[in-house]
């Protein structure tokens, strides 16, 4: 049985393992890929024509501040908004 990957617009968006013969089962403008010599691909791999890649990792967040970091933040835009408005 081979895998096929249906790629849209460069990317793996639906895998399909069958013993039929892909270019006769689904509209000609569907782009099917035999990627049975590559178990690893999955959906959200990118295609480029050629070869797949693995999707790079989303990259975590930055870490909530701490609350001594939001109170240094505070004071110093009280400070400003003093110097702005006159008042001390």
């Amino acid at each position: 049985m081979k895998t096929h990957a249906r790629i849209q617009d460069g990317l793996v968006v639906e895998l399909l393992k069958t013993n039929r013969d892909i270019a006769g089962m689904f509209h000609p403008a569907l782009v099917w890929v035999d990627v049975s010599s590559h178990p690893d691909v999955s959906e959200g791999w990118h295609f480029d024509g050629k070869t797949f890649a693995s999707p790079t990792p989303p990259q975590s967040p930055a870490p909530a501040p701490t609350i001594a970091e939001l109170q240094a933040q505070l004071a110093s835009i009280s400070a400003q908004l003093a110097a702005l408005t006159g008042k001390s």
